[in-house]
């Protein structure tokens, strides 16, 4: 719990970035008093912890106040700039957790007149807790350009000492993340795994983050998917010349799928058509209405279909793109 401290501290900062702006009067022009402010004071630690250290300060209450800042070291004698902020707390993060380090505070006015050094406090950030587990887990079974692959994403975690991911799968579901089940790693917020996979079979992932001291996550809910194959096109066929067009026909796959059929009038883009529908039909032709505004006689057009599954933006198969030459006008 002491872990997301930090996360409702930056609530508080905000509440004060707020305030600070609806509160302070822009025109009023501050005229340098020739007095630095008053040193900092009442400073402490209000977390330290997996890499990170909070600090907390009374505010200071000069009405030509305009910034903090923040001095740190692994040495009680030996300071540098690390940050500056106009609140009364600091989160300094990516720390080692076995370095004890030293921070020191001043207040700066408009006038740039900084104060002395506050006094020193120190903290040692240990290792303490595992990192949450990764949100916004997704994955899409791709069947692209004749190569099968299950592609994950999610959202980056918060934590600042994650050093990266772990990627599970199982053909069955209510797996467990471990050894077993154990895919691959990465530092990013994606994996594309690019194993041995048969067609319109599920297969569950899960994931799980790991920090620098090797302490991991609760493994996320686990969420399946399975590669299709690409229908079969019945009409027009690749490369064939054609007097009219009023359907695309189509081979359906042995399952409810969604389709996609997408028109361009050149090989690399200029998409002028598409249709996307859903169809319970299996293992059946589909004809799909085709209803351009109009369509122009001796050049080639280029088509590809498309099916998703999971409610995926990405598709799941797509077909190499496919042309036919149309032969005469029509509307």
């Amino acid at each position: 719990m002491v872990k997301y401290l930090k996360y409702k501290i930056f609530i508080v900062l905000f509440l004060s970035i707020l305030f600070n702006r609806c509160g302070r009067q822009e025109n009023i022009v501050q005229v340098d008093d020739g007095i630095p402010p008053a040193v900092p004071t009442h400073i402490s630690i209000l977390f330290a912890g997996d890499g990170e250290v909070v600090l907390k300060w009374k505010p200071n209450s000069e009405s030509d106040f305009d910034k903090y800042k923040i001095y740190r070291g692994i040495v009680s004698n030996a300071f540098d700039l690390v940050g500056e902020t106009r609140n009364n707390i600091f989160i300094d993060d990516s720390l080692s957790y076995d370095q004890k380090y030293f921070y020191r505070i001043s207040a700066v006015d408009l006038s740039g007149q900084e104060s002395s050094l506050s006094v020193i406090v120190s903290a040692t950030p240990i290792n303490k807790y595992p990192p949450s587990s990764p949100r916004g887990f997704q994955i899409n079974a791709r069947n692209w350009e004749g190569k099968k692959s299950f592609y994950l994403s999610w959202f980056k975690n918060k934590e600042s000492d994650v050093a990266g991911y772990k990627i599970y799968k199982s053909k069955q579901p209510g797996f467990t993340a471990d050894i077993n089940s154990f895919v691959g790693s990465t530092t990013g917020r994606d994996f594309n795994d690019t194993s041995t996979f048969t067609f319109y079979k599920d297969y569950y992932y899960r994931i799980k983050a790991v920090d620098k001291g090797g302490l991991e996550s609760k493994a996320t809910n686990e969420l399946k998917d399975q590669i299709l194959e690409i229908p079969e096109i019945v009409f027009p066929l690749d490369n064939s010349q054609i007097s009219q067009i009023n359907n695309f026909i189509i081979k359906a796959l042995p399952l409810p799928a969604q389709y996609k059929i997408i028109v361009q009038t050149n090989e690399f883009f200029d998409e002028f058509w598409s249709t996307q529908f859903n169809s319970k039909k299996t293992t059946d032709t589909l004809q799909v209405p085709f209803t351009p505004i109009f369509l122009n006689a001796g050049i080639y057009y280029y088509w590809r279909v498309a099916t998703f599954t999971n409610g995926n933006s990405s598709p799941n198969s797509v077909s190499k793109l496919y042309k036919f030459f149309l032969t005469s006008e029509y509307l």
